[in-house]
């Protein structure tokens, strides 16, 4: 029995499956939600447009009052005060950090799993090896080969030229 050689997909890849996959579905319900907003904007723009004019129009009026009250603040500023805001304010920005580093880590995993049942729906024995094109970029105009690197993901890619893989790659469809 011949020995087949497969390896498992890096979490990364499944990763960007996933949110390939999940974009595509959110990008499926962008038509409905323009269309929604547009309407929505032509009704309710112009009445915001009046309440905007006038709000502004009062803020301007309290300027002079907002200026002085900041200069006050400046002049009875407690620096004990100030430094103890800022070790409560650190502990809480922490804390929030640590809460996102878990939310993060979280979303991958779902990413993951997400891209894992994306990639075994669309590749058939998905635990097969998968093949990769990586398209070269010429480094000059002069130099321009039009070849297409070729290879295994693990292994290591050979030059072909561009019209050979593509059309391996139409027999393949």
């Amino acid at each position: 029995m011949p020995k087949t050689d497969t390896t498992k997909i890096p979490a990364p890849i499944y990763a960007a499956a996933g949110a390939g996959d999940l974009a595509i579905e959110r990008l499926r319900k962008v038509p409905a939600k323009v269309a929604e907003l547009q309407d929505r904007f032509q009704t309710e723009f112009p009445g915001r447009v009046n309440v905007f004019q006038d709000r502004i129009t009062a803020r301007v009026a309290e300027l002079p009052a907002i200026v002085a009250e900041f200069r006050q603040r400046v002049v009875d500023t407690d620096t004990d005060k100030l430094r103890e805001s800022a070790r409560r304010n650190a502990g809480v920005v922490r804390t929030n950090a640590q809460a996102a580093q878990e939310r993060a880590a979280a979303i991958y995993a779902e990413l993951v799993a997400r891209g894992t049942q994306v990639v075994s729906r669309t590749i058939p024995g998905s635990n097969d090896m998968l093949v990769a094109e990586v398209y070269a970029a010429p480094a000059t105009d002069a130099a321009a080969t039009d070849e297409v690197l070729d290879g295994e993901v693990t292994g290591t890619p050979t030059a072909k030229p561009a019209k050979k893989v593509a059309k391996k790659a139409t027999k393949k469809a």
